[in-house]
Order: C-alpha cells, then sequence, then structure tokens
C-alpha cells in the first residue's frame, strides 16, 4: 500500500460548498472505518483541504474522490493527487 496526499482547492461557491460539507464528512467517516482515509481536514484560510489516503495506486485514491458528494456538486475547483513518501512522524 502505498499513502497519497490529495489538495483541494475550493471553488468559488462557498454557499454551496457548506451546503455539501455535512455529506462529505459522514462519507469521509466512511473512509476513515475502512482504513483507507489516515487524515483531513481544511487550511485554517478556509481556500481548501489536504487529505490523507493509504491505498493501492492513485487509480483507487481517485475513485474514493469521484464517490465524493463534493465531485457531483462541484465545489472543488482543483485537486492534485501525489504519492507521497512519510519517513517521520507520530502518524507512521
Amino acid at each position: 500500500m502505498a499513502r497519497f496526499a490529495v489538495e483541494f482547492v475550493y471553488g468559488p461557491d462557498t454557499a454551496k460548498l457548506e451546503e455539501v460539507r455535512p455529506r462529505h464528512r459522514e462519507y469521509l467517516d466512511t473512509l476513515v472505518e475502512k482504513g483507507v482515509l489516515l487524515l483531513s481536514g481544511p487550511y485554517a484560510d478556509g481556500l481548501g483541504a489536504l487529505l490523507v489516503f493509504e491505498a493501492a495506486d492513485e487509480a483507487e485514491v481517485r475513485g474514493y474522490l469521484a464517490a465524493d458528494p463534493y465531485a457531483p456538486a462541484g465545489v472543488v475547483g482543483r485537486i492534485g493527487v501525489r504519492e507521497w513518501n512519510a519517513v517521520k512522524g507520530t502518524l507512521l
């Protein structure tokens, strides 16, 4: 299994983002329960978020992102997915 850092940059429709956020967070809870989402949270400036996944490959991560309620709502303007090699810290 590999780890992936995912960066969301939110789009301009903050009202719709707030409307969909509860369903998004419920969905993330299911990914935590499955053990594939290690951590997530919005940036302090409110312009985006960071998520860390553990998955077989990038395609698996993108599948989880496609099933996120944020996807059909169109509230994320840009998504970056990069494989990440954590080497130090308490989350290892």
